[in-house]
């Protein structure tokens, strides 16, 4: 026990690449994120999402208990659960300071979602929500950070996001109780979307993407959802409301998220942190934007040292191929690879493999 122990510790000291983590989902989707992943004959199926450094699991009824959450593989073809490494070793790899804020929480939640058809109408509650009625300490402010867009059936890809303007409660109230699809549909604000753009969605606000969208996804780590849309979808209204009857779960959307000025501001601009002949970094979301985590997007095309060393992150690479140095060798890294980074990793660089420009999405908890 002890020497696995010690092992287990040695896995602190240095980015880790994270077992694949595909999630189970009633809707479809998928094709594309197969693609990213190295499966070229990829097809829409009912494993959309590839969860990310997840010490969350997945509410959705009837799955296994430990689903959703995201595992390291070893040499020996055993692997271990993110989640049991943090808490067994807190602060070498979470950082000092973020112990002393959350303890052995992680705190985010980082996705990849691949939607091969309009996901249901929905808004997240938000932590003081959550904690009063849910028992939990985080609700569900989430953001996506669009990669790549599919039509489907001739359709442009688009997301519903926020209430169009002159939207009330009672009307909303009214036609998700009688589950007007057509009318809850026509209640929000239809945007079409294009690789490169970044989305706010805050807890409350009523969203859906629409089919065709692959996008990252960082959150806060639960999967509360309160449905507006039930009927049809395979979930009970007390399913689609968390158990909390129909009245308290709709007290959770924000009849304030509205029109085309709600849409713009939650629509954030890349801001340029570095640029140098072999490397760009830009802040996607930062504290000025939400408190609830962070994102940034470093671009390699040769060597570039990581910035970051020292706090914890996940990532996701999205393009191309290359490695991190580090005191072990080189960790080889492709386009669909995942890790995560500990605070207390001794790596040193990430490096682009030649003609082949690396791109990682670098996720961070609140407060990094």
């Amino acid at each position: 026990m002890a020497s696995e122990l010690a092992a287990f510790e040695a896995l602190t000291r240095q980015p880790v690449i994270l077992a694949p983590n595909r999630v189970y989902r009633l809707w479809q989707g998928g094709a594309v994120l197969d693609r990213l992943q190295g499966r070229p004959d990829g097809e829409d199926g009912h494993y959309p999402e590839e969860w990310i450094a997840s010490t969350t699991v997945s509410r959705l009824p009837g799955r296994p208990p430990d689903e959703g959450l995201s595992r390291i593989p070893l040499p020996d073809g055993r692997a271990v659960e993110l989640k049991a490494l943090i808490e067994a070793f807190p602060e070498p790899m979470l950082g000092a300071r973020h112990v002393a804020r959350l303890g052995s929480e992680l705190g985010v939640l980082c996705k990849l979602l691949d939607s091969a058809v309009r996901l249901f109408i929905q808004a997240h509650p938000d932590a003081a929500f959550a904690r009063r009625h849910l028992g939990s300490a985080f609700g569900k402010t989430e953001s996506w950070i669009i990669l790549a867009t599919r039509a489907i059936a001739g359709e442009t890809p688009y997301i519903l996001f926020g209430f169009r303007e002159g939207v009330t409660a009672p009307e909303f109230r009214r036609i998700t109780r009688s589950q007007d699809r057509a009318a809850m549909i026509a209640a929000l604000n239809r945007i079409p979307v294009r690789p490169g753009e970044v989305y706010l969605v805050e807890a409350g606000t009523p969203h859906a993407i629409g089919p065709g969208v692959l996008l990252v996804e960082i959150q806060e780590p639960t999967d509360l959802v309160i449905n507006a849309e039930y009927e049809g979808t395979g979930r009970t209204e007390a399913q689609a409301f968390l158990s909390l009857g129909f009245d308290l779960g709709m007290s959770c959307f924000n009849y304030r998220a509205a029109g085309p000025d709600f849409v713009a501001r939650r629509r954030l601009a890349p801001r340029l942190l570095v640029e140098e002949p072999e490397a760009r970094e830009e802040r996607l979301i930062g504290p000025d934007d939400t408190p609830s985590f962070g994102a940034g997007r470093l671009t390699v095309w040769g060597r570039t040292r990581d910035r970051d060393r020292g706090r914890c992150y996940a990532g996701v690479v999205t393009a191309g191929r290359g490695e991190i140095e580090t005191t072990a060798g080189p960790l080889s890294l492709r386009a669909g690879s995942t890790l995560f980074v500990p605070a207390d990793s001794r790596h040193d660089a990430y490096r682009a493999a030649p003609g082949e420009p690396l791109t990682v999405i670098k996720c961070f908890p609140p407060g990094a």
